[in-house]
């Protein structure tokens, strides 16, 4: 059942994702922060201010890792999937929020699994070369909607002035207890074209531009040279092509990739079975970890994912608090775990 409810959401990534226990989000009506009027259709996103008519900001300064200043505290999840057996070509997604300082986001900066995978991972150990044994995935906790605030009508990463751009679009998004202000990509109808991103516009190894439109709630900002995405993810073993290969449950599981050259990446590893449970593993970006056969032996058989990824969290200050950037470059593979 697992398997099948992935699936569907990984083929629907195109259109509109699969949001953690909630109805389709694009039939709910866009909210405030948009503009009303616009000269060029493509132009969503890219908005100065509409709600206090001031100008953008351009004078943050980089984090300089010190505590975050301001009231508000924001994520935005930028992952790049790199093509696998069930999906026509590589992907990019986006999805990013803002909540107030008391509540934060620690434990999910990962934003994009829930609403494109109905997946809310556990957030990884802290400590490198560290394996956190077989659990379930839990119920990602969206919290009061009142801790939640609307900003602008989008969230943006751009390789500098003009250069190719990373459009995360407000979409308001409901489930059984709310509707709350999320930034994502998206395909839906009705949205600019530029809320669902060309997959050609990330690139690894690549400094960006933070945009933050910020509508009635803080003065837009344009903040350069913020965020650097993670290298490609080369895999070299187990084989990620073939679909549904062979995996025994009774032998060691060895992961092996082609080393990162960047100091502040690192290999994030995923085993989910057939009844979502997880293992979860922080690895050093050395080029190999291995899964004991002991730790597999607690999954339940049968349609086994694993999911490799290399990440880079960067923090942004901005005018009117802190941005977690958590990029990640992804890739998945589909096994039977006998």
């Amino acid at each position: 059942m697992r398997r099948s409810t992935l699936t569907a959401c990984i083929l629907a990534l195109g259109t509109s994702g699969c949001p953690d226990d909630a109805p389709p989000a694009d039939d709910v009506p866009m909210a405030s922060g948009f503009a009303e009027e616009d000269t060029d259709p493509g132009d969503q996103g890219t908005q100065t201010n509409p709600g206090t008519g001031e100008g953008p900001s351009d004078s943050g300064e980089p984090w300089d890792g010190t505590a975050f200043q301001g009231e508000l505290r924001g994520v935005l999840t930028v992952t790049f999937t790199a093509a696998h057996p069930l999906s026509d070509g590589d992907a990019v997604g986006l999805a990013g929020g803002y909540r107030s300082e008391e509540v934060g986001w620690v434990g999910q900066e990962d934003l994009y699994s829930p609403v494109a995978y109905q997946l809310a991972f556990p957030a990884p150990p802290d400590t490198p070369d560290t394996l956190v044994s077989a659990e379930p995935v839990p119920v990602f906790d969206w919290g009061s909607i009142d801790s939640w605030f609307t900003a602008g009508n989008g969230m943006k990463l751009r390789q500098g002035e003009g250069g190719p751009q990373l459009l995360a679009c407000l979409v308001p998004t409901g489930n059984i207890t709310g509707t709350y202000p999320l930034y994502r990509s998206s395909a839906a109808e009705g949205l600019a074209a530029e809320c669902d991103p060309d997959p050609a516009s990330w690139s690894p190894s690549t400094v960006y531009d933070v945009v933050l439109y910020g509508g009635d709630l803080f003065v837009d900002n344009v903040l350069p040279e913020r965020v650097t995405t993670p290298p490609a993810l080369v895999v070299t073993a187990p084989d990620l092509d073939e679909f549904d290969a062979p995996l025994p449950v009774d032998q060691d599981l060895v992961i092996t990739w082609e080393p990162g050259d960047d100091p502040e990446a690192r290999i994030i590893i995923r085993v989910v079975d057939t009844d979502t449970n997880v293992i979860t593993v922080n690895a050093v970006d050395d080029g190999d970890f291995t899964i004991p056969a002991a730790e597999l032996a607690a999954l339940t058989v049968g349609p086994m994912d694993l999911v490799i990824a290399r990440e880079r969290t960067d923090r942004v200050q901005f005018t009117a608090g802190g941005l977690t950037v958590l990029g990640r470059y992804e890739r998945w593979g589909f096994f039977d775990l006998f």
